[in-house]
């Protein structure tokens, strides 16, 4: 059962070394994240949003690693996808609406 109070993102990411990284990378940024390993995939979940630096993943890996390469290990999300060039958000927020203001 989760701990969150409020609006909970989440990242559904198959096992793997990258997997492993984006997890380690998440947790230096973030105490609050929740993992929860469910066998061949980890469910990622946190307050509000979720931002995948793939810099940092590459760090954690030990070589680069680009958007297109990361997402074939993320399986679902849950919020809205606001991707970058160089990482991958997960929001609660609006994020259509904050564009136009």
């Amino acid at each position: 059962m989760s701990t969150f109070e409020g609006k909970k993102v989440a990242i559904v990411l198959m096992k793997s070394e990258e997997a492993d990284a984006t997890i380690d990378a998440l947790e230096r940024e973030r105490r609050d994240v929740e993992v929860t390993d469910h066998g061949t995939y980890w469910h990622i979940a946190a307050k509000d949003e979720i931002v995948v630096s793939m810099e940092k993943v590459g760090q954690e890996l030990g070589r680069p690693i680009d958007l297109g390469q990361w997402l074939v290990i993320m399986s679902t999300f849950v919020g809205r996808a606001a991707p970058g060039p160089d990482y991958f958000r997960v929001t609660s927020k609006m994020v259509e609406l904050e564009a136009g203001a």
